[in-house]
């Protein structure tokens, strides 16, 4: 399965000067073997998501793609935007 990370996630981990890259080659390494091994966020089984140190990143499943496309800190008061994302990927 290919991955893609969504240019708004590369940005807030560059702008808070964060480095998860260990544990995202962990993560990614094992979501291309089983891509739904995390917990869903919403009623539709390809969103799902997973933590990192504490921010927590959502990702889609779209056919043979992997698309992380959302991230947030955890004790912030946002939600994450991956149904607005796949919503758009829909109407492609």
């Amino acid at each position: 399965m290919k991955i893609l990370i969504d240019q708004s996630v590369f940005l807030f981990l560059k702008e808070n000067k964060i480095s998860v890259s260990k544990e995202i080659a962990k993560i990614l390494s094992s979501l291309k073997r089983f891509p739904k091994m995390y917990p869903r966020i919403a009623s539709d089984d390809n969103i799902r998501h997973f933590f990192i140190k504490n921010i927590e990143f959502g990702y889609m499943i779209d056919k043979d793609m992997i698309i992380i496309a959302d991230c947030k800190y955890i004790k912030s008061n946002k939600k994450l935007k991956i149904k607005k994302y796949l919503n758009k990927l829909a109407n492609r």
